[in-house]
Formats: C-alpha cells, structure tokens, sequence
C-alpha cells in the first residue's frame, strides 16, 4: 500500500479527525509497515559465500621413479623373453641348413693361420666367413669357417696387393675361384631360409629389446630406495646377475635395505666403497 492510499484511508476512515490526529495515525501506520518489512527481510536467507577450500599439496611418493622404472623394466623383461623366442624359432630353422654346409668350403689350416690371421674378426684380408656349430651339444661340438661367396671374391680381389704374386698366392687364388659355384650355391640356400624365417629382423628386434632391457637395468641400478616397492625393483634385477659380483647395483641394494629396515648406513660395515661415499 502507498503513502497516498494510506492518506486517503485515513481521511476516508474519520473525516471529522483533525490534521495532528491524522499525521499521528499516518506515523504509526508507516512504523508498523517498516517493522514487517524488516521482518521479512531478516527472515530471508542471505546468499551463501564462497568459501575457498584450502588442498595441501600432494606430496610425490618417495620411490615415484623407482618404481615407474621398475614396471619398464618388467614390460621390458617380457618383451625381451618374446624377441628371444621368436628369434630362437627363426635361429634353429637357419642353423639346420648352416650345419649341411659343404667340407669343402672351410677354411684350411694354413688359410686359417697364414692367410686369416687365426681367429681375428675381422680377419686379416678383411673378410668375415661363416661360423659353423658341428656336433652342438655333445663332447665333439667344434666351430669351423666357413667361405661364402662374398668372402671369396673379396679375398681374390685383395690377395696379390697383400700376399704378393710369388709363393702360394697363384694356388690360393685358383681354390678360391673353383669354390665359387659351391659357395654361392649355398649362400643361395641359406639366404632363402633366412627370407622365409624373417631372421635377419628377428634378430634386430631381439637386439633391441636386449638393449632397452640392458638400459633399464643399468637405470634401476643407480637408485638408492626408501621404500619395499622401490627396493623391490632393485632386487628383480639383482636377481637375474650370473652371481653376486657381477653388476653394480649391490651397494645400492644394501643401502635400500637399510632404509627401509632403519638401520643406519653409517653404522655398516661394508667391503664396497662407493657406501662410503653415499652415507653422506
């Protein structure tokens, strides 16, 4: 209601008031109107106000990288075992045809000392021949060279500038010519098992993950843990060492030991000097 509907109220209400009566019925009437419109507006809630929320920072977990190597290291672990399978079925397939190479193409004793400088790699003409395994696996088992096809062509190319003209140059160069049809006819063989096996991939692929597997363990190695999950990761790849002296994660090891039991590096008594250098 308006402050004219409530003069007009007023006057229509007792025409016969006069002027101080109706000012004082006009106050009263305003007064009260103030009063329930304060009420009302206390009774309504007020807006909620924001609050801001207070995190405390996420601390990192103490062996974070220890570990994330540690999961690497057995991905890596897995997928070095399947190259090395795979490699393997590829491998025994070649070998199976390398071991019917032909007597004739091995190298002679005095090829072998005079001529190949022993058992240099590469040898003294530089030229690389085949290893042959024979009798893998039993008391006879030996490796013979084998000539191939490129090695004996190399070998002719380079004989007269490095052996001479004289002595037994010229019978050595007519061997090696009249080995050339049997050398390259088994070269043939062992390319085409080679292409149909995928070994020469194969091999790289198993190379490889041996490579990353090497690294990772070389990376864990380095790293001291505070941790049983951490020092797990150490002592996976501990575990795979030939025996306890080989690699150098042991001191490491020991100490990660340490931190994790309580036991005070300083307080060790051991043979290793890089502890030494580490208790600080």
């Amino acid at each position: 209601m308006s402050l004219r509907t409530s003069l007009k109220n007023l006057i229509r209400r007792d025409p016969a008031a006069s002027l101080r009566e109706r000012a004082a019925d006009l106050r009263a009437s305003l007064s009260r109107r103030t009063v329930v419109i304060g009420s009302v507006a206390v009774a309504a809630p007020l807006p909620a106000i924001a609050v801001p929320i207070v995190t405390a920072p996420v601390q990192p977990y103490p062996d974070a990288e220890l570990v994330a190597l540690g999961e690497r290291w057995l991905r890596a672990r897995d997928a070095q075992e399947e190259a090395m399978a795979a490699w393997g079925v590829a491998y025994r397939q070649v070998y199976a045809v390398i071991v019917t190479c032909p007597p004739e193409l091995f190298s002679t004793r005095d090829e072998r000392f005079s001529v190949l400088g022993g058992w240099r790699w590469p040898t003294l003409l530089g030229v690389n021949l085949r290893q042959v395994a024979l009798d893998w696996g039993t008391e006879e088992c030996h490796t013979e060279q084998a000539w191939t096809g490129e090695a004996l062509r190399i070998a002719i190319a380079r004989a007269v500038p490095m052996l001479g003209r004289g002595g037994k140059t010229p019978g050595r160069i007519r061997r090696w010519k009249a080995m050339l049809p049997t050398a390259d006819a088994f070269d043939a063989r062992v390319e085409a098992v080679e292409g149909s096996t995928d070994r020469r991939r194969l091999e790289k692929a198993r190379r490889a993950a041996e490579d990353e597997f090497r690294d990772l363990s070389r990376q864990i190695g380095q790293h001291v843990a505070t941790t049983p999950e951490g020092m797990a990761a150490l002592v996976r790849v501990i575990g795979r060492y030939p025996w306890k002296d080989t690699g150098g994660a042991w001191a490491n090891l020991l100490l990660s030991a340490a931190n994790v039991a309580g036991i005070d590096p300083a307080s060790l008594d051991h043979e290793h000097d890089s502890i030494n250098g580490r208790r600080a």
